[in-house]
């Protein structure tokens, strides 16, 4: 392999590793998607026009007719790409600090005590709710839906009610983690 293919898969190695940093945090991803589609907008046709540009001065100068397609380099990154997806999936990443930090949301449930903004291993607990049914939910994050004045809420619950939250009921959802643990996200849509 030449240099220039592992600056490529140190690359892709590289993104995949922030994308799957990032993911450890229920909706961070989604609300950097928001901001990743305003740009696209904009950019990605500036990009493929120059692309095809591109394309039609190089081959009109011969430079694809000595060119061997690079099947290993494609093999290694396709293969990069698509283990983290399935891990993106599956919410391993998330499932794992989770697990690093539960003890710190354990200790919530048994005593009740909790303060504003308590830190719970990796997460920054915002605003602690119990419902009705027992179902206990820890907030980590917000997030605004796109242009509305809507929030979305993003979170771990221990024995969620799966028809109502604290937070709002629009597009309420629950992910299993593992046991009684699960992810929510819900929104307070007005």
């Amino acid at each position: 392999m030449n240099i220039g293919s592992k600056i490529l898969i140190f690359i892709t190695i590289t993104v995949c590793i922030a994308i799957l940093s990032i993911s450890i945090y229920p909706g961070a991803l989604a609300s950097l998607w928001f901001a990743f589609v305003l740009i696209s907008i904009i950019c990605l046709p500036i990009f493929i026009v120059v692309g095809i540009f591109a394309l039609i001065v190089l081959g009109r100068r011969g430079v694809f007719s000595k060119y061997n397609i690079p099947w290993r380099l494609i093999k290694t990154t396709a293969g990069i790409v698509l283990l983290s997806c399935i891990l993106l999936k599956l919410y391993i990443p998330r499932r794992l600090a989770f697990f690093a930090s539960q003890s710190a949301f354990e200790q919530v449930i048994v005593s009740g005590k909790i303060t504003a903004n308590q830190q719970f291993g990796l997460y920054k607990v915002d605003k602690y709710a119990v419902v009705f049914d027992g179902g206990k939910y820890f907030r980590v994050n917000t997030s605004g839906n796109g242009f509305s004045p809507d929030i979305t809420s993003y979170g771990f619950v221990y024995q969620p009610n799966l028809k109502v939250s604290p937070f709002g009921n629009a597009n309420y959802q629950v992910f299993n983690l593992y046991g009684n643990w699960y992810w929510f996200q819900a929104s307070n849509d007005y």
